[in-house]
C-alpha cells in the first residue's frame, strides 16, 4: 500500500513540476517575446526544426495512426511502428 502512495505522491508532484514549467513558457511567451523568440531560435539549433505535417492518401486516413496522435488507450491503432 505504501509503494501505491508513494508512486501516485511522486506522479502529482511531476505532473505540478510540469505544469510550472508550462505557465513560465506561457509568462514568457507574454511578456517576454524577444526572449521567447530566442528560445525558440536555440530549441531548433539542438532539437531540429519542429516535424511538419503528417500527410496521408485519403484512403489511408483513419487507419494509420501516427505515434504523436496515437491514443494511448487503444496501442493496438498504432500501425506506423
Amino acid at each position: 500500500m505504501t509503494a501505491i502512495i508513494d508512486q501516485a505522491i511522486r506522479e502529482m508532484e511531476r505532473k505540478q513540476r510540469w505544469q510550472h514549467v508550462a505557465e513560465q513558457m506561457e509568462q514568457t511567451k507574454r511578456e517576454d517575446p524577444q526572449a521567447w523568440a530566442e528560445y525558440l531560435a536555440e530549441s531548433e539549433l539542438v532539437q531540429g526544426p519542429p516535424p511538419g505535417p503528417t500527410r496521408i492518401a485519403p484512403e489511408w486516413e483513419g487507419l494509420i495512426t501516427f505515434p504523436k496522435e496515437r491514443d494511448e488507450g487503444d496501442p493496438g491503432r498504432d500501425l506506423a511502428r
